[in-house]
């Protein structure tokens, strides 16, 4: 008994140096792999982010603006103690514990591994060069992203992993377990939307406000939350507000940049489920109905990556189609006319012009949004009554194109388009050709890429029933809300309706790559 009890004294002190020295042996290997991956792409990593959460949380309790809003609540007959702890709550819920090693040694790997086992991602590459190329390295990014999934998160911060460590602002839906650390690890912040509290939101927006100045790259998705019918929402305008009252102010020195992301799919996970929830009432979903929809695609993901690897296995991997991600040219907001026009604004008359400078972005979004073979032969399929030949199809998809092309859109074409690329860059290298011959040619091509994404757009439409083949026409399949689907699709394309007045000359120079 006396050597069990000498071996466990002895034990014990021994098991807790080898645990402590070794976890921190890992953790400083996985923190070294981490800065060498940020380093050798030269990503951009706000320093602020590494000041901890604690020198945030003294920063806030510290705050102004906060302790005026502290003792408002008070005077109006609350405990201080009481007030105190709220505000503590809050700051807890919101400022986010970033990770370095999360981030890029196990958060953009999951993020991978993610994506390429429901989708085929394709990042315009020029596009997001010309943002890097673009912003200053003192200067203030807030990346501006339409929100068609809850996979949005994933995708763009997949994306933008060899440029920049981003922060969210993510919604209530991931205030659970394990998404609520996952989320906080790499940078994102909650937001309640609507919540009462006026002292919430005064701690939300002063956080904002500390991370903007600090100059942390954030990523906001405008519209608040994900749009029911594909099109893009009207604007919620309380964070960007909050960005540009901290801008009026005289002491704010670094440059803003907003950059609009287009993100689209051929296949939004939830895209029923939205549809349905759009049929069942026009009012939002509740909060424990978010929290289904984040939990069933917790666990599509796994599930899907675990039923391709074994269709890998066997020769039949299948995947959602494209997901594609392009980035509109960064917006300064010293260059917009509003802007001018902010110092010495009311808050009222400051959110009206808010209210104007988001509907402004929103239509760099709407432009930068790219488009893919479903949402191409959706559109194309409804204009043309949902009755046409194949041929009729992609003599209409190219209309669209070229539609799109003329107003900056990008159509994503992936490895199956490499022989038309290869061609067209031929093309270009060839000086001595007859211009009418040029002409020709490029034709051929232009037609050859709209059948390809015909086909590969009505493999995805037919393979859900939305479309059918009969009778050597396409028609609208037996599926129930198969124009539903059609037109949830078709709507991300919605710059296809706008004015041609309304497309800005740059946008109209624009050109496919």
């Amino acid at each position: 008994m006396l050597r069990a009890f000498i071996a466990l004294v002895v034990a014990l002190p021994l098991y807790e140096a080898l645990r402590y020295f070794g976890l921190k042996r890992l953790r400083e290997y996985w923190r070294d792999r981490a800065r060498r991956y940020a380093a050798q792409y030269d990503v951009r990593v706000d320093l602020f982010k590494f000041g901890g959460k604690l020198l945030v949380r003294e920063e806030l309790l510290n705050d102004r603006v906060i302790l005026r809003a502290v003792s408002a609540a008070v005077e109006q007959g609350e405990r201080p103690e009481d007030v105190r702890a709220r505000v503590e709550e809050y700051i807890d819920e919101i400022v986010p514990a970033f990770s370095l090693t999360a981030y890029f040694e196990f958060g953009m790997k999951l993020a991978r591994a993610a994506i390429r086992a429901v989708y085929r991602p394709l990042v315009d590459a020029h596009s997001l060069r010309r943002v890097s190329e673009t912003l200053p390295p003192n200067a203030t990014a807030v990346f501006l992203i339409n929100h068609r999934s809850n996979f949005d998160y994933v995708v763009v911060g997949w994306a933008l992993a060899r440029q920049v460590a981003i922060s969210y602002a993510v919604g209530e839906w991931a205030r659970v377990f394990p998404l609520d650390a996952l989320f906080k690890a790499f940078g994102g912040f909650f937001v309640r939307r609507g919540f009462p509290d006026p002292l919430y939101h005064t701690v939300l927006r002063r956080y904002l406000q500390l991370i903007t100045r600090r100059g942390v790259t954030q990523g906001i998705f405008p519209e608040g939350g994900l749009t029911r019918d594909g099109a893009l929402r009207p604007p919620k305008v309380g964070l960007l507000d909050a960005i540009l009252q901290l801008s009026s102010e005289p002491d704010f020195e670094r440059e803003l940049y907003f950059v609009p992301v287009g993100i689209n799919y051929d296949r939004v996970l939830e895209d029923e489920a939205l549809l349905a929830e759009l049929r069942g009432r026009a009012a939002p979903p509740s909060r424990s109905e978010k929290l289904r929809g984040a939990l069933r695609l917790l666990w599509m993901v796994p599930s899907r990556i675990a039923l391709n690897l074994g269709r890998a296995a066997t020769g039949r991997l299948q995947r959602n189609g494209y997901v594609a991600v392009a980035f509109g040219a960064p917006v300064k907001l010293r260059d917009l006319p509003q802007a001018q026009q902010l110092r010495g604004l009311g808050d009222e008359a400051r959110r009206a012009l808010a209210k104007e400078i988001a509907a402004l972005l929103m239509e760099h979004i709407a432009r930068a949004i790219p488009a893919t073979p479903v949402p191409l032969l959706a559109r194309a399929a409804l204009d043309l009554g949902c009755d046409a030949t194949v041929s009729e199809l992609s003599a209409r998809v190219r209309e669209l194109r070229a539609t799109l092309e003329e107003r900056g859109v990008r159509t994503a074409l992936g490895p199956e388009f490499d022989p038309q690329r290869a061609a067209r860059a031929d093309l270009r290298d060839d000086l001595d050709r007859n211009r009418d011959l040029l002409r020709l040619e490029t034709d051929l091509l232009a037609a050859e890429e709209a059948e390809e994404i015909v086909r590969l757009g009505l493999e995805r439409l037919a393979g859900r029933q939305a479309l059918a083949r009969t009778a050597g026409r396409v028609r609208l399949g037996p599926h129930p809300h198969g124009r539903e689907l059609l037109e949830y699709y078709a709507r991300s394309l919605a710059v296809l309706d706008a004015p041609r007045a309304a497309v800005p000359a740059q946008a109209r120079a624009a050109r496919d790559t």
